[in-house]
């Protein structure tokens, strides 16, 4: 199944309006993100360069000063297994941690 088939499925499953952003967006990633390990993200509302998805793993210190900006197709390359949850809109979480995962809307997120 392609990527775009696996968002529709996961926008589907948690009753998601389907909203991917364009693959130039960039996105915000934490240390560890690349590696394979757990993530966690949330999509704020963000400027039009942005796809508003930031994403941390369990490596992530808290020190925003040690996120790093990248487009979104590199996060194709390296961490195939988060795509099919891009395309969640604004106000959304995720968590994938080994072969579970979870997704659901934070009403504390202005969209």
């Amino acid at each position: 199944m392609d990527c775009w088939n696996k968002q529709h499925e996961i926008c589907s499953k948690y009753s998601a309006p389907f909203s991917p952003p364009r693959p130039d967006r960039k996105i915000v990633i934490s240390e560890g993100v690349y590696s394979g390990g757990n993530v966690t993200g949330v999509r704020y509302p963000s400027p039009e360069h942005m796809s508003g998805w930031w994403l941390t793993s369990d490596e992530y210190n808290g020190d925003t000063k040690t996120l790093k900006i990248v487009h979104l197709y590199h996060l194709t390359a390296h961490r195939p297994d988060i795509m099919p949850f891009i395309a969640l809109p604004f106000g959304y979480r995720f968590f994938i941690q080994g072969a579970e995962s979870s997704a659901w809307h934070d009403q504390k997120i202005d969209r």
